[in-house]
């Protein structure tokens, strides 16, 4: 493994009355070289302090930082070979685009022959050629990020840090950049660690998934693997979004298990889980998106509460049981919104289920 982040804990003191707060409790992530791996998760949750560590701002209270094979705990910032990206830019105001992308060649000393290479490449990359002479306040805010990109890629580091970059871009710039990033991350393949609250984000860029939550780690996996076979509830409805029903399994004969809910029962197949035993109470986790909802037939008789229409899809409401089920129709064929107040039938896509334990 390239960059470990082996067992860290970090514990912040107790400072104006206020108790101490144990903002990492022994938090595992393995990274390999040229990996894009995300950590994601709530405000609070400790993704940003285990990111200001890696970069040396921020020191374990236990545990340690390892890169290369080497424990980098008491390395100083500006000597770990690291670059950040931070969520406001950064960039000089003073300076123009060259000139900002070579602050940090400047302060290596490196020669101006060099230098200009270097910056000559990573202009191009980021799609800036020709903008060398502009003020930053003459930059678009997407410009401005490939600016911070540019002047973080140009020092060649060992690990790109990139704290929250695209949050304060609009939607559609956001989106753009994503796949900028990533394009670029497999073109330079570049050690990359990325600290987003954006599940949509995560997905996109990701190699793996760091799912944390009030200092722990929940999850860690492929994001078709964490949207597909979410550890715990919190994983489920933090990426993405996803109903949840409760019920009994019933019988098993194989990989093929029978649940109980609702009145009725759903058979779901997977050998993920061969630890869930008959009786057992467990939590079925169902996807907008594997909600069927017709008016003719299904296994469930639910009632539409609230339709929303969408443009390309449309979102319903509905209530099973007194539970609140959402569905998402992304059907071309089906946009035709059923009325709210309609007695519907109700099905899942069964293949696609997960259950967990109760």
């Amino acid at each position: 493994m390239y960059l470990v982040i082996d067992n860290v804990v970090k514990v912040f003191p107790p400072r104006g009355g206020a108790k101490e707060v144990r903002a990492l409790d022994g938090i595992n992530i393995e990274i390999n070289k040229g990996e894009l791996v995300t950590m994601l998760g709530p405000s609070g949750c400790g993704k940003t302090t285990t990111l200001r560590m890696v970069a040396g701002f921020e020191f374990p209270t236990s545990g340690n930082i390892i890169l290369d094979g080497n424990v980098i705990n008491e390395v100083p910032t500006h000597k770990r070979d690291m670059s950040m990206v931070f969520q406001s830019y950064a960039i000089f105001p003073h300076l123009n685009v060259y000139e900002n992308i070579a602050y940090g060649l400047n302060v290596q000393k490196m020669s101006k022959a060099e230098q200009k290479k270097r910056i000559n490449e990573v202009l191009d990359m980021v799609d800036l050629i020709g903008y060398e002479t502009r003020a930053p306040n003459q930059l678009s805010g997407g410009q401005q990020q490939r600016v911070a990109l540019a002047r973080a890629l140009v020092m060649e580091p060992k690990v790109l840090l990139m704290d929250e970059p695209l949050s304060n871009l609009d939607t559609k710039l956001r989106e753009q950049m994503r796949f900028e990033i990533r394009q670029l991350q497999r073109q330079l393949g570049f050690t990359c660690l990325y600290v987003t609250h954006d599940q949509l984000e995560a997905m996109v860029l990701s190699d793996k998934v760091v799912v944390m939550n009030q200092g722990l780690i929940e999850h860690i996996g492929k994001p078709r693997e964490i949207y597909r076979y979410p550890a715990s509830r919190f994983v489920a409805d933090f990426i993405g979004r996803a109903n949840f029903l409760e019920g009994q399994i019933t019988e098993r004969h194989g990989d093929d298990l029978v649940i109980a809910t609702h009145g009725s029962t759903l058979t779901i197949s997977d050998p993920h889980y061969h630890d869930f035993a008959v009786g057992e109470t467990v939590d079925i986790v169902i996807r907008p998106e594997m909600v069927k909802v017709r008016t003719d037939e299904g296994k469930f008789q639910g009632r539409i509460k609230q339709a929303a229409y969408l443009g390309e899809s449309i979102e319903y409401f509905i209530d099973l049981n007194g539970l609140q089920l959402t569905a998402h129709e992304t059907d071309p064929t089906r946009l035709d919104m059923i009325p709210e107040d309609t007695s519907v039938k109700i099905s899942f896509m069964e293949d696609c289920l997960h259950i967990l334990k109760k």
